[in-house]
């Protein structure tokens, strides 16, 4: 019983520390481009940025930003 009660309040205890905010932006953009024919060029580009934030429950506050860009891409 010891055990189990231990574990159920490390789990609770454990929690109210790793909460934190997160946003999730992004852009997509694609195209076609070009003169007649052979010439016409697809165009596409993404972009997603992930944005973490929070504060222990000492006051210390922490965040991140991962920004993923895929590179431009034109194809003929």
């Amino acid at each position: 019983m010891k055990k189990v009660l231990f574990a159920t309040t490390a789990l609770v205890a454990s929690t109210s520390f790793a909460m934190a905010d997160v946003d999730l932006s992004g852009v997509a953009e694609m195209g076609i481009f070009g003169g007649d024919g052979i010439e016409d060029q697809f165009h596409t580009d993404i972009d997603v940025t992930f944005s973490m934030s929070g504060s222990t429950d000492n006051g210390l506050t922490f965040g991140a930003s991962i920004d993923l860009d895929e590179s431009d891409t034109d194809r003929t």
